[in-house]
């Protein structure tokens, strides 16, 4: 069903690790930034000890399940190779606020100007209840040694999956994010808009919310929904957006997007088929079974390092050739 253009490195790449406590229970879902020959990575971490249970589902649903307790923090490790990391031993961001008491996951990261734009999952609510509430939450650091939090910067609605471009478009700062089962595009006047966003901004984008649709579900294997997932990354053809879709049965693949320069709520192609599904054991086999969820990225000498959490519980990392991966969707995806 894969089209085959990465190759992944031989096992998970970061495991949870029993001598941080934080991390004891698992590692995944890194977000990435490449500058002056070190690779930042922003991951999320989950303490050991939590348990299973099976959540009520429709007798027509695949089975699923939830854990308590279930926390999660954003760790930070770097590397000079795009494979092997040193880990900080605590935590960049800690869910100690209100908005992400009880959690910050999933984060990416940009730079625009001096400043490094962090965004996060963030849960005022425990994570498998019914009722839980989600955020996109923002967090600014000059240094990856300390950040400001900046809160909820996302609309009164549950949304996720959020990736700020990595440079101005139009004179506008430019943020992907999801409300299911859509792939949506904002933009900021400047950063203090995006810092404290009006309620009018937000209002006035769900009210018109379909002319901001950049993609949504097209493939049986992204029916359910699709999220952003790295950073984009910047070609001379277009914006190469790596997503991640999710079929009927709850399984996570990983597809490519063309965005075009001046416009990314134009898409000039995308792939039909997954550019990669769960195949190894930790891929398959984990907290949430048969996942692989493209969240880092970076490019290093023509190569992209992709770094993705595999069955929610480690992080895998997969390379490719930028061009071969742009010349796959020029020729061979389906164009617009």
């Amino acid at each position: 069903m894969t089209t085959s253009l990465f190759t992944r490195t031989q096992g998970p790449i970061m495991e949870p690790d029993v001598d941080l406590p934080w991390t004891a229970g698992a590692i995944f879902n890194p977000g990435a930034w490449q500058e002056g020959g070190v690779v930042h990575l922003l991951f999320r971490a989950i303490p050991g000890g939590h348990k299973r249970y099976r959540l009520a589902t429709l007798d027509s649903e695949p089975e699923r399940y939830g854990f308590e307790p279930y926390v999660s923090s954003v760790g930070y490790a770097t590397s000079t190779d795009g494979v092997h990391f040193d880990r900080r031993p605590t935590p960049l961001i800690s869910p100690d606020t209100a908005i992400d008491a009880f959690g910050a996951e999933d984060a990416r990261v940009t730079r625009i100007d001096d400043t490094y734009l962090i965004t996060y999952t963030a849960l005022s609510r425990a994570a498998f209840d019914p009722e839980c509430i989600w955020h996109i939450g923002l967090a600014t650091t000059d240094d990856f040694l300390t950040v400001t939090k900046h809160g909820a910067i996302g609309p009164p609605v549950p949304s996720k999956d959020t990736a700020i471009f990595p440079r101005r478009i139009g004179g506008r700062i430019c943020m992907l994010h999801r409300i299911v089962p859509d792939i949506q595009l904002i933009t900021f006047d400047d950063m203090e808009q995006l810092k404290a966003p009006p309620e009018s901004l937000w209002r006035a984008h769900l009210d018109t919310l379909s002319q901001h649709v950049v993609m949504g579900p097209k493939a049986d294997w992204e029916s359910q929904k699709i999220g952003a997932g790295p950073t984009p990354i910047e070609t001379e053809e277009g914006w190469l957006l790596i997503y991640h879709g999710v079929d009927d049965n709850q399984v996570y693949r990983v597809g490519l997007a063309l965005l075009d320069l001046d416009d990314p709520r134009r898409v000039i192609a995308r792939t039909t088929k997954p550019v990669m599904e769960p195949e190894e054991d930790y891929e398959l086999i984990g907290d949430v079974n048969n996942v692989v969820f493209p969240q880092g990225a970076v490019v290093l000498d023509g190569t992209l390092h992709m770094y993705y959490g595999a069955a929610d519980r480690v992080i895998g990392h997969a390379t490719a050739s930028v061009s071969d991966l742009v010349h796959h969707l020029l020729n061979g995806a389906d164009h617009r």
